[in-house]
């Protein structure tokens, strides 16, 4: 027997959803099959229709278990009995004989495992169960239960995934007007999701159908393929009227995206430091951790938006409460440098720690170099190494600087010339002027590489263009002679 797609018979569902349940109870009383054994079991155990009897109820149940699925399910509730089941047992007879308010009800306490309150129930999350007992308002029309169980069929939770079954649904939940069904469509040609090919085409259909039926969430992902430039969907004024309407719609990731478009006057919105502003924090306030760094970015530079340490503040203590590193980062900066907050190095110290051990390169060098300068901790030359490989092998040039130097000169870590000058170099043809400063150094002096002045004076002459003024002054001596 298909627990999902079996039908009780029409004399006992009639009787229940009628209120009579005595006459549900004989429908049922003399069968022998699995449904009615199941059937028996559950009103025996709650005294529906009969006197209440737990132990033969559970005694049907049982029998019925091996040839219907849902037995077993109610056989472990019987058993287990827990607080609230008495009024639970009725809901589940009501919802079996498709009495569609009752499996409206039922659908999210076998989803979830909890009431609206937050509560346990006393029936265990069971997806496939809450499907089954959900499908019938699906298969009289009703649009978010479409929505709803297309989705699960989409995702594969509960069921196995089955893209027929899931458009199916959804197309239908679309046609009712329900504008998630249309978006949830396109989203799954934009991303092959339930092993459908990526189809751009179809999925900007749907984008676009759903994001005119109301969809917020549609509106900004249309927004960001019609701003896909070189693209036979590019349509700058389109872009804009859909990001337009995602933020207004209320969704954050479009409030986020519109707060940048106004700062930094891109895809032709014009800057606006009050739109930004507006956008950005009601983007952070939704709790899209990235505008919250973002605007505390822009309010920390004073570039983009008048400077506003205290907001700055604000929010990368909310983002670092949300363990965003790179936000954690920026208030051990704030802290080390007597930024809004008066200036505390071991506060600072504590901050790049949270950030370096969540991987953060910059707290990564941040903390090697406190480590190596003894600065709001212990100075420890060995964990100043550790965290300078830590965020050398992310691509940090100035960790992979002083590693370099470290390698060169074996300190705390074994000699490793050869190495040390890989890093440098690494580094230095990134660009960064203080590996450049030490590669020239290294070949001016010919300590531990060969001698090459005029390497040394190219390097030392890149450092000096970014004003580095130990690099100026050594190539200095070089020309006056004092270096040869």
């Amino acid at each position: 027997m298909n627990s999902t797609d079996y039908v009780f018979s029409e004399e006992f569902s009639s009787a229940v959803r009628a209120g009579d349940m005595e006459k549900a109870y004989s429908a049922v009383a003399d069968g022998a099959d699995a449904a009615s054994l199941y059937l028996r079991g559950l009103m025996r155990s709650a005294g529906i229709g009969t006197k209440q009897d737990r132990e033969a109820g559970l005694a049907d149940l049982e029998a019925a278990s091996s040839g219907f699925a849902p037995a077993s399910i109610v056989a472990d509730e019987v058993r287990e009995w827990k607080p609230g089941i008495e009024k639970f047992l009725p809901l589940r007879l009501r919802a079996e004989a498709k009495d569609l308010d009752a499996c409206r009800e039922i659908f999210p306490l076998y989803d979830t495992g909890k009431y609206d309150d937050g509560s346990r129930t006393p029936v265990r999350k069971d997806h496939a169960e809450a499907i089954r007992l959900y499908m019938p308002c699906a298969d009289a029309g009703d649009h978010d239960a479409q929505e709803t169980i297309g989705y699960m069929y989409l995702m594969g939770k509960g069921v196995d995934k089955d893209s027929e079954i899931a458009i199916r649904l959804l197309t239908a939940a679309a046609d009712g007007g329900n504008a998630r069904a249309a978006y949830r469509i396109a989203y799954m040609y934009d991303n092959g999701q339930c092993y459908v090919d990526q189809d751009l085409e179809k999925a900007v259909a749907w984008y676009r159908r759903a994001a005119d039926m109301g969809s917020a969430d549609a509106a900004f992902q249309l927004s960001g393929i019609l701003f896909m430039k070189d693209t036979k969907w590019f349509d700058m004024k389109g872009g804009q009227k859909y990001l337009q309407q995602a933020a207004e719609g209320g969704c954050p990731d479009g409030e986020h995206q519109l707060g940048l478009m106004y700062a930094y006057g891109a895809n032709g919105f014009k800057r606006d430091a009050d739109l930004a502003r507006k956008y950005l924090v009601t983007a952070a306030e939704h709790g899209v951790q990235q505008a919250q760094v973002d605007y505390a970015n822009m309010c920390f530079e004073g570039q983009l938006l008048p400077r506003d340490m205290s907001e700055a503040a604000k929010w990368f203590q909310t983002a670092a409460d949300g363990f965003n590193g790179t936000a954690m980062y920026a208030l051990g900066c704030m802290y080390a440098n007597g930024y809004h907050f008066a200036e505390d190095d071991k506060k600072a110290a504590e901050w790049f720690i949270s950030a370096a051990e969540g991987g953060e390169p910059n707290a990564e060098y941040a903390l090697a170099c406190f480590y190596y300068e003894g600065r709001g901790v212990d100075k420890d030359e060995k964990k100043a190494a550790v965290w300078f490989q830590e965020a050398a092998e992310q691509g940090h040039p100035g960790a992979m600087s002083f590693l370099g130097m470290f390698k060169i000169t074996g300190k705390s870590m074994d000699q490793d010339v050869k190495g040390g000058i890989e890093l440098l170099k690494k580094a230095a043809e990134g660009g960064y002027y203080e590996a450049q400063y030490y590669l020239g150094k290294l070949y001016a002096e010919g300590e531990y590489v060969k001698k090459d002045l005029a390497y040394a004076k190219k390097m030392l002459s890149l450092a000096a263009k970014q004003g580095d003024p130990d690099a100026a002054q050594m190539l200095d001596d070089i020309k006056k002679k004092r270096i040869r």
